[in-house]
């Protein structure tokens, strides 16, 4: 009965191990916020074996697959602006460093490990992680160190060292957790393009997703090792568009051959919000979104120049760029006043009467010249 949570049925059944690791991070403590690691195995009463286990359940939640690309997002009613896809990556980037902070590595790190929370239409404010249950967790015992491997990988998104390794079996890291989420912000930042895609002639044979990131055969860095007939696709924005501490790590993540050069979260964390920092409208910016969007837009440019520069040099640029932003503002005499518009009367002194005026006499037609009436009599009121 209870509406937060949820109980997740498997349809294989657990092995011995399997049901340790359940335990293990049921009893886990403490759990990251906004992430659905099992709270408890639930053994069926009547074989008295496990068939499941409790979990959190975020029903004002979306899957992160569906807004990967534009048309997901519009179908969802979501912002497809810069500015959004870059929040929606900064936020990514945070639920994974709580599951890191944590000592605990996702170790399978795709999209469908996310939920994005919607508490209203367009607003979101935080992602959540889901499938908890093949995260990676290490555990001190009277033994030594136990870890618990994650035993499961997406192609598209394991680190070039998981490619070549049994999946199953391999250990993971904050490190190639760290290469999942870079996958995962590109695609929501190049309108769901993989980093690693690329455009060949049809005569020549691409080698598979995993083998190129295995090969670290990264298209978009100048200097990468590439076979001469393969180019990287169009992206848009373009890479001059991002900031330099963004560019870079990206570089970094995609082209380092060992895995502890590539940036942890937590710079991830800070370029993203400085990021989304520059990017999000200043107040005078969304006023005059309303009106007219080609001037919001040199409004943004102008306060953008005035935080680059000093004050004294800020306040010389809106000096300038009143000259440039007058002609908007002005409108001609003609429109202020109206022809139509009645004259105003003379104000009359208190207690003087408004005098009436006189009806003029109506003049009389002389029968004789005129015998018969021009226009037809018209009766008084």
């Amino acid at each position: 009965g209870d509406k937060s949570l949820l109980l997740k049925i498997l349809t294989r059944p657990l092995t011995a191990r399997q049901l340790e690791k359940l335990k293990t991070l049921a009893a886990y403590k403490p759990k990251p916020e906004h992430t659905a690691i099992p709270i408890e195995v639930v053994i069926d009463p009547a074989t008295r074996k496990p068939v499941g286990f409790v979990q959190r359940f975020y029903s004002q939640a979306v899957p992160l697959t569906r807004a990967l690309d534009s048309h997901g997002r519009s179908a969802l009613k979501l912002p497809d602006d810069l500015e959004f896809r870059v929040k929606l990556c900064r936020l990514l980037a945070e639920a994974i460093a709580r599951v890191h902070t944590a000592n605990l590595v996702i170790g399978d790190v795709s999209d469908g490990n996310f939920m994005i929370g919607c508490d209203r239409p367009g607003r979101v404010d935080v992602v959540y992680v889901i499938d908890c249950s093949s995260f990676q967790v290490t555990i001190r015992t009277q033994l030594g160190t136990e870890c618990f491997v994650s035993g499961v990988a997406t192609e598209q998104y394991a680190a070039p060292e998981v490619q070549p390794t049994d999946w199953a079996t391999s250990l993971r890291s904050v490190y190639s957790d760290n290469f999942g989420f870079a996958v995962l912000a590109w695609k929501l930042l190049f309108g769901g393009s993989h980093p690693f895609a690329v455009i060949t002639p049809r005569s020549v044979d691409v080698p598979p997703m995993g083998q190129r990131i295995e090969k670290r055969l990264f298209p978009f860095r100048p200097g990468s090792p590439m076979p001469a007939d393969w180019k990287a696709p169009t992206i848009q924005p373009s890479l001059s568009d991002l900031p330099g501490a963004v560019r870079q790590m990206f570089f970094e993540t995609f082209s380092s051959s060992d895995p502890r050069d590539r940036p942890l979260i937590d710079p991830w964390c800070h370029a993203l919000r400085n990021w989304e920092r520059e990017l999000k409208p200043g107040n005078i910016e969304r006023i005059v979104r309303y009106w007219d969007a080609d001037l919001a837009s040199r409004v943004a440019k102008v306060v953008a120049a005035v935080h680059t520069v000093g004050p004294r040099a800020g306040v010389l640029l809106l000096i300038l760029a009143m000259f440039f932003l007058l002609p908007k503002l002005e409108f001609s005499a003609s429109d202020r006043t109206s022809t139509d518009s009645p004259k105003p009367s003379p104000l009359i002194p208190p207690g003087k009467e408004v005098p009436s005026r006189k009806p003029k006499p109506i003049r009389k037609v002389d029968p004789e010249l005129f015998p018969e009436s021009i226009w037809p009599p018209v009766p008084r009121k």
